[in-house]
């Protein structure tokens, strides 16, 4: 229920963002309905249908099949009084999120690879401390070779030396894990058993953020790797393996001290205040005894009397029957590196339980998320032929909503859009069409935070079988705007305490590489200027390579670039980026003001958008309040309507104007549940950014406004879809069309998307 907030506490919290002064936004005040206004004259300037305007007017919003590139697109571009709605914040939050997330695992990417060595170089030294017999630990020792040989292949094309038998099943390994198609276990593992009867390879398909580069890539699929090999308490061998390699991780190398070991021990939790706890044990968790001991005493120890309680995994992501236990969703064991719990995993986990509801519903849907995040209309929408049965587990794990981490605090954010209303709320905020808008909204967020966590959280797994006027209004969500005001605030100190704010020379030397290494793969150095004709829309579009263009200028390169230029000048701009790779590496960012200005334009530096998505934050919870109470809004108050798609655009990583030509890459696409019975993946995600127009109640009339959204698509697919593969189907002529349940905000004939808004 939302909060009422005093009028004095609102306007205390009047939080102005500067608009940039060289962003020409047109000048635009409210209409006056008592002076001859009529808003369907103004629809019908604007493109809208006959059948559009009635349903307009029956429902007081629309969506439409009018799709732009990216959010802030209709807040810059103007012609109608504006409509700022929670999808716009969302999606500005998502991109700079996801960025620092990237950050943060570039980092850890380059800490992975001294972690598994580490592991590899004592592991006859741990395993000599077990008095196990020889032919247990020989079998024990080996396993845990063959997982460490595999992730440290597939980070580097040179790993460790390894034994010939190993180094086989290795190249086996990673052959298998690259191609990403088989499902099997192989003889190394085990023969099948009902606990775990096959691997699906199709899990290290790298996805999200982890496709934009080739080292991300490889760590995806070796983080990957690590997290899906279970050591099952139940089993001799894997057990004594683990065990093997937690002893191994708290040996003291040579040349390390105490802080070189905590920082390695570190990498194990780096997650745990953005997403929570882990679903498995890890080897953290392996090595609570400072001694050695017999098996039996671990076995007695980690296995619990109420093996399914809050210790145990909650999730099942192996191809399994299902437990003869109804409580346990798998038996304990650990993981090397644990996939982190996520509510909504669980949740899903429940929601297709064969024990259950049988192979009725194998694959889940959001709306169980939606529902259990308290919308009713979400509620009135699941269907399933025991849907009572359906319903009352879904609000049986409502509790699993609640808890401390990031994750639990943005979905905190999204249930205060599936709510009551405000009180002072406008009265189509509480019909059945802005309840759908709300629940798209809600679930396209949640998509969004599943895609930037598409490798850290657990997936499940079916079991087998009268001023001056200001030009617009906002959402009436103050609850909702303050919620994610003090998200941000959070998420930018655990995001400093990561160390992912903090721009250091590992960080340039890995950018300047990877921009070196595309402009060789595009053949500028061999093609000149005519390697960007080429260039398709897109993440290794233009803008790459104007990100390129901005940091050669910046190391001395020159100005100038364009049809007339030799390839020697991009030769010569490789070489540069290079050269000043190794010298960040080596000394950390260089004093240079001319080249910290092209790394805080590109949008290496971060920390300042986070300050400046709070106090965009703050600057709409006080003006939804002003909005709800009748107070009136001043100019500033105007100015910052009017601004805010420039603003989100910055926050985006958009500088200066390259707002006006932006990315095509909005749409997103992440699989959160699969179903080996069906061979089938749940996909969720969301498409271009669609027109949002609103009819809000204004001086006794009704005022014609435009915003955006953010449509909400899930589906079953036969393969795991990547960002890119998503694009393609969405412009094909098998896009899925939007779900069912967001009808009453849809206008006739729009459920399948459109191309994006021409410049």
């Amino acid at each position: 229920m939302p909060r009422p907030v005093p009028l004095l506490l609102a306007l205390l919290f009047l939080v102005l963002v500067t608009v940039p002064a060289a962003a020409q936004l047109p000048s635009q005040e409210l209409p006056e309905p008592a002076k001859d206004y009529q808003w369907r004259e103004e629809a019908g300037r604007h493109g809208l249908s006959p059948a559009d305007v009635e349903f307009l007017a029956r429902q007081k919003v629309l969506v439409t099949g009018e799709s732009f590139k990216q959010v802030f697109d209709p807040y810059i571009r103007g012609g109608l009084p504006l409509f700022i709605t929670s999808d716009s914040l969302l999606n500005a939050f998502h991109v700079l999120y996801e960025e620092s997330v990237l950050r943060l695992e570039t980092a850890n990417a380059r800490r992975l690879p001294l972690l598994l060595r580490h592991l590899w170089d004592h592991l006859d030294e741990a395993a000599a401390l077990f008095q196990e017999s020889p032919e247990l630990t020989a079998a024990a020792k080996r396993r845990a070779r063959v997982i460490l040989g595999t992730a440290l292949r597939l980070l580097e094309k040179e790993a460790a030396e390894m034994e010939p038998e190993v180094a086989a099943i290795v190249d086996e390994e990673v052959k298998k894990v690259t191609e990403a198609t088989a499902t099997e276990k192989p003889a190394w593992l085990g023969p099948p058993d009902p606990g775990f009867l096959a691997l699906d390879y199709s899990r290290f398909r790298p996805r999200g953020f982890y496709t934009k580069s080739e080292g991300l890539e490889r760590y995806f699929r070796a983080v990957a790797w690590l997290q899906a090999i279970p050591f099952r308490v139940s089993k001799d061998e894997e057990l004594l393996s683990v065990l093997i390699l937690a002893f191994a991780n708290v040996k003291k190398g040579p040349h390390e001290n105490v802080a070189v070991l905590s920082e390695r021990l570190a990498f194990f939790r780096c997650f745990r205040e953005f997403v929570g706890t882990g679903d498995d044990w890890d080897l953290l968790e392996a090595q609570s005894f400072s001694t050695t001991r017999p098996l039996a005493d671990y076995r007695k120890h980690y296995v619990k009397e109420t093996p399914a309680g809050q210790d145990a995994p909650q999730i099942n992501d192996l191809v399994r029957f299902p437990p003869t236990n109804p409580a346990e969703a798998a038996e304990p064991n650990f993981r090397i590196l644990s996939a982190y719990r996520t509510p909504d995993a669980v949740l899903f986990h429940r929601t297709t339980d064969i024990r259950t509801f049988g192979f009725d519903r194998t694959l889940p849907s959001g709306l169980d998320v939606a529902t259990a995040l308290g919308s009713s209309y979400a509620r009135s929408k699941v269907t399933f032929k025991d849907r009572e049965k359906l319903l009352r587990t879904i609000d049986e794990a409502k509790v699993l909503f609640k808890g401390s981490s990031l994750y639990f605090g943005y979905l905190d954010c999204l249930a205060a859009l599936l709510d009551e209303p405000e009180p002072d709320a406008p009265d189509f905020m509480r019909a059945e069409p802005w309840q759908a808008k709300s629940c798209q909204t809600a679930l396209g967020g949640w998509a969004q935070l599943r895609h930037t966590w598409a490798l850290q959280a657990k997936q499940s797994v079916t079991y087998l079988c009268m001023n001056i006027l200001p030009p617009g209004f906002v959402e009436s969500e103050p609850e909702f705007f303050s919620r994610m005001a003090r998200l941000a605030e959070r998420t930018s100190d655990c995001l400093e305490e990561a160390g992912a704010l903090r721009l250091d020379g590992a960080t340039v030397a890995e950018e300047f590489r990877d921009l070196a290494g595309w402009l060789e793969r595009k053949g500028f150095d061999k093609k000149g200027f005519d390697a960007y004709r080429k260039l398709g829309d897109g993440p290794d579009g233009p803008s790459r390579f104007e990100k390129a263009m901005l940091f050669i200028r910046a190391l001395g390169g020159g100005a100038r670039f364009g049809s007339d230029d030799s390839a020697g000048y991009y030769a010569d701009g490789i070489r540069r980026l290079r050269q000043s790779a190794a010298e960040a590496q080596e000394h950390g960012v260089p004093e240079n003001e001319r080249l910290r200005q092209a790394l805080a334009e590109a949008g290496l530096d971060i920390e300042s958008r986070w300050r400046r998505f709070h106090n965009l934050c703050r600057g709409l919870e006080n003006l939804a309040h002003k909005q709800l109470r009748g107070v009136p809004l001043s100019k500033e108050d105007g100015r910052f309507i009017m601004g805010y798609g420039v603003q989100i655009a910055g926050i985006m990583f958009y500088g200066g104007n390259s707002y006006v030509n932006p990315r095509d890459d909005a749409p997103r696409i992440v699989d959160v549940h699969s179903d080996p019975n069906s061979q089938r993946v749940l996909e969720v995600g969301i498409g271009r950014p669609r027109a949002l127009y609103v009819l809000y109640p204004y001086e006794g009339g009704e005022v014609l406004c435009r915003g955006a959204v953010m449509p909400y698509y899930e589906f079953p697919s036969a393969t795991r879809l990547t960002d890119a593969q998503w694009k393609g189907l969405l412009d094909s002529e098998a896009a899925p069309e939007l779900p069912e349940w967001v009808k009453p905000i849809i206008g006739p004939g729009m459920l399948r998307p459109t191309a994006p808004a021409k410049e």
